[in-house]
Order: C-alpha cells, then sequence, then structure tokens
C-alpha cells in the first residue's frame, strides 16, 4: 500500500478545494465591494446585493472552481436509472435528513448563543426573509443545485471513486458541508451531501441529485419562505402554516422510517484501491491539503458563531 501517494492525492484535493472556495468568496466580496464603490446607494437594497454578489459567483467563481477540480482521469461509474417511485422514496429520505440536520444545528447555534449572550446570525434565514422570494429561488433552486452538484458531486466523487464509494461519499458530504462555513447549515449539509453522494456513484447520473437538490431547495427555503411572509393578521394564514406544518411532520417521520427501514441497502463498495483499515482517516484527512482546508474552514465557522 503506497500511502504516500495516496496523502498526495487527498492533499491535491484539499489544497484546489481550498484554493477553489477562496476564488469563490473573493470574487463574492470583490463583486459587492466594487458594486458598492460604484453605487453606495445600493447598499439597503437587498435584491440588487443579492444579484451582485450571485451571478459573479456562477459565472466565474464556481467555473474556476470546476477548472480546479477537473479530473483528468476517467472514472468507471456504472450507470442505472432510478423509477419515480424510487425518486420519490430518496426525496422524503432526503428531507427527513434535511430536518434532522437541521434540528442538531440549530441547537448546536441555540447552545453556542447562550454562551455569548446573543443570538448566531442564521444565514440562510436571512437570504429567504431578505428580500424578493423569487429571486432568491433563481440562485437557491436553479443555480445552486447545478453548480453545487457538480462540484461537489460528481468532480469530487469522481476523483475519489477508486479509492471505493464510501470514501466518495464521506469525503463529498464533509466537502460539502465545511463549504456553507456555518454551524446553522454544516450538519444538513454534510448529511445531505453524503446522501446525494451515495446516489450519484450507485447511478453514476448527476441528474437525480440535482433534482433532488432543486427539490429540498424549493421546499426547505422557497415554501418555507413563502409561509413566513404570510400576513399573521389574516384568517387564512393560521389554517395554511397547520396544513404546511404536518406534511412537513409527515414527510420527516416518513424520511425517518424509510431510512430506519432500507438501511441495509446503503451497502458501498470497495474501490479498486483499498486503504487499510487504521490507516483510513490519516490517508484522507491528516495530510497537509485536506487539514488545511479543514482546519481554516472550521475557524471561519467558529468565527461566524462567536464573534459575528
Amino acid at each position: 500500500m503506497n500511502t504516500k501517494a495516496y496523502k498526495k492525492d487527498f492533499s491535491s484535493i484539499g489544497a484546489r478545494m481550498l484554493i477553489g472556495t477562496a476564488v469563490i468568496l473573493l470574487v463574492q466580496i470583490g463583486s459587492q465591494t466594487f458594486a458598492l464603490t460604484l453605487f453606495p446607494q445600493w447598499q439597503n437594497n437587498f435584491n440588487i446585493l443579492l444579484a451582485v454578489t450571485m451571478v459573479p459567483l456562477y459565472v466565474l467563481g464556481f467555473p474556476i472552481a470546476f477548472a480546479l477540480m477537473r479530473n483528468k482521469e476517467t472514472p468507471v461509474i456504472e450507470k442505472h436509472s432510478m423509477k419515480p417511485g424510487q425518486l420519490a422514496v430518496a426525496f422524503l429520505m432526503t428531507y427527513g435528513l434535511m430536518v434532522a440536520g437541521n434540528l442538531i444545528g440549530l441547537g448546536l447555534t441555540a447552545g453556542i448563543g447562550l454562551l455569548k449572550g446573543s443570538p448566531v446570525q442564521n444565514a440562510l434565514l436571512n437570504i429567504i426573509t431578505g428580500g424578493s422570494l423569487w429571486l432568491t429561488s433563481i440562485f437557491t433552486v436553479l443555480c445552486a443545485p447545478v453548480f453545487e452538484e457538480i462540484l461537489f458531486r460528481k468532480l469530487i466523487c469522481d476523483k475519489v471513486i477508486k479509492y471505493g464509494e464510501g470514501c466518495a461519499v464521506i469525503l463529498s458530504g464533509l466537502i460539502f458541508g465545511l463549504f456553507h462555513m456555518n454551524f446553522n447549515q454544516f450538519f444538513y449539509a454534510f448529511f445531505l451531501g453524503c446522501f446525494f453522494a451515495f446516489i450519484y456513484v450507485k447511478t453514476g447520473r448527476l441528474k437525480y441529485t440535482i433534482l433532488l437538490h432543486m427539490l429540498i431547495n424549493f421546499f426547505g427555503s422557497v415554501l418555507g419562505g413563502i409561509i413566513l411572509t404570510l400576513d399573521p393578521a389574516s384568517p387564512y394564514t393560521a389554517a395554511i402554516s397547520t396544513v404546511y406544518s404536518l406534511c412537513v411532520f409527515a414527510m420527516v417521520i416518513a424520511g425517518i422510517i424509510l431510512l430506519i427501514v432500507k438501511r441495509r441497502t446503503f451497502a458501498l463498495k470497495p474501490g479498486e484501491i483499498v486503504i487499510e483499515k487504521g490507516q483510513r482517516f490519516k490517508t484522507v484527512i491528516l495530510n497537509a491539503g485536506m487539514l488545511l482546508f479543514c482546519l481554516i474552514l472550521l475557524a471561519i465557522m467558529l468565527v461566524q458563531a462567536f464573534l459575528a
């Protein structure tokens, strides 16, 4: 087993992801700073700020990250199709994982809020309630799933599938979770990242994970955002909120039950390269690139939670 070569491989992935993440952040911050320097009156217009931040992200930031993570090898992932019923089951599982991860994140940030004496900012909630729901929908439901699935599922999984499906699933989920750079979103992003990666390595088709990602963003952000914007004085608001809450509860329970019942179907195949037990964490994570990526993004998460 050539552990040194394997460590170098994972270190390269971590370093490339760190550079890609830095580019994405710089593009977002730079475009917003440039726009506000020219047009300071945009400072209080959330819709314009969202547009000048997100458009360069998808036009420039993500494409650069794609180029950094491009795969020179051609991985062999068998192609399989999912039936509509299987997709429906996968969606319920996805929804259950999202809510479970969200509850963990909210619980952790609530505890941090108590320690520091002020609530931790919820970035996702700020986006949902900050401006036009339709403009937000374009970026969260249409753009984000496509670009994120290409980067965090296809490019990452294609790079590490040779080390086994389990390695691809966990690494994809971990990098995806850390990329969100806040504790509110880390846990559900990690759970969803792992689940989407599992679907990708089992089907070899990115369209399924993109579709599930779009649906989960729609139900979690857009539909929830619509409920939040309803007039509390309206006699229909309570009824609509109750029906929505019951549907959410039913989907969560169904998803968790399905995850438990079908747990034996989550078998992961080894790759052409097998890293021995006891060496996997050291090889995959404890290398210069991956360690630096994890530590820097974790530091950002801690700063965001305790100092922001």
